[in-house]
């Protein structure tokens, strides 16, 4: 299928570190797409005259296998897409109509294909997705807090979901933004990093999900001030500085995404998203004017803390600070050397002095 590219996942920081390799391919012939999806096994057709052509991209991060692609023209695509995972998948952007069994897809729609089911897809024009494979228990353990998606059994069904339009394109987005880093190998150099990056990634396939799916139940906490300190706690415990999801914290305190938002907007009038980034950005800013030898870059220092998006990035960060991230680091810089240069005149003076004292 062409040739492939390995990108090491970066320096490991505990006893079972994760994996992130990535191999990218051309696409000149329908069976180059065969293998649409890891694990695939699919018999594609093409419907429309003109030269098939594309690109196909295959990451591996920890467990989560994602598969991305664009290609065209129109096709006819019939097969299993895992024998033993589940494959949840999303239309990125598409120029003609898209169908998967008898269901129309457009972008932002999210698919759900069980393991060793068949699927049966008709593409017309240019089409662009991107898919994501894991075991039913692991979708649920990420999907821990939302009582649907939680059991296993969910993630053994055929379901199509399309959002409001705005979660849509967000999704959409977010899921391209990390193809663009993983593609370009502007990933997190740090196991925190990566394993932030991964939350992020199942996280963008899965919220359409658990927005339509949510049938909120009374839960624990009946005031949203104690909801908000145990977060507090529980990022103030995990190792310094380490980026937390918000499907972490579900997981951790078994609340649902609805019911952490609604407990932020009542006790801080912002959502755990926006609490959470401000905290990352602290993180970045205290990392950068320490002028700690791991983040001598900005770039690094952001993919580390868990930000995908380095333009917003630079905006959330200067509308914090005051500074763009860049400016604060040149600014530790001058400090560290005008520091040094102190501290050579002093020695410099010092010799001076004893060697005026010795005539």
């Amino acid at each position: 299928m062409g040739s492939g590219q390995s990108l090491p996942a970066g320096p490991a920081s505990s006893a079972d570190p994760i994996a992130l390799n990535v191999h990218s391919f051309r696409l000149r012939t329908t069976e180059d797409l065969r293998e649409a999806v890891r694990g695939a096994d699919l018999k594609i057709v093409q419907l429309a005259p003109g030269t098939f052509d594309g690109r196909l991209m295959h990451a591996q991060i920890g467990d989560l296998s994602l598969s991305t692609g664009d290609f065209g023209p129109d096709i006819r695509a019939r097969g299993v897409m895992n024998p033993c995972l589940v494959t949840v998948g999303m239309m990125l952007e598409s120029s003609g109509a898209v169908s998967q069994w008898d269901y129309d897809i457009i972008p932002g729609d999210i698919v759900v294909f069980p393991k060793s089911v068949e699927q049966e897809g008709h593409f017309t024009g240019r089409s662009r997705y991107a898919t994501i494979t894991l075991s039913e228990e692991a979708f649920a353990t990420f999907a821990t807090g939302e009582p649907v998606l939680q059991d296993p059994k969910f993630w053994t069904n055929i379901y199509r979901f399309r959002p409001p339009p705005s979660v849509r394109a967000s999704a959409c987005r977010d899921i391209a933004e990390k193809i663009s880093q993983l593609r370009d190998n502007v990933i997190p150099g740090s196991e925190a990093g990566i394993r932030y990056f991964q939350r992020s990634l199942v996280e963008a396939f899965i919220a359409g999900i658990a927005d339509e799916m949510s049938n909120e139940q009374e839960e624990r906490y009946s005031g949203g001030s104690k909801l908000v300190r145990d977060v507090e706690d529980y990022v103030d415990s995990v190792e310094a500085d380490r980026p937390v999801h918000i499907s972490e914290l579900c997981l951790a305190l078994m609340v649902s995404r609805r019911t952490l938002h609604r407990a932020f907007q009542h006790t801080l009038g912002i959502g755990p998203l926006a609490y959470l980034r401000l905290r990352r950005l602290s993180a970045v800013h205290r990392a950068l004017t320490m002028a700690e030898p791991a983040y001598a870059g900005v770039t690094r220092a952001a993919l580390d803390f868990g930000f995908t998006d380095l333009g917003r990035f630079a905006a959330f960060y200067k509308r914090l600070f005051g500074e763009f991230p860049s400016q604060t680091l040149r600014s530790t810089s001058r400090s560290i050397a005008d520091h040094a240069d102190d501290g050579h005149s002093a020695a410099i003076g010092t010799q001076s002095a004893g060697l005026g004292q010795a005539s």
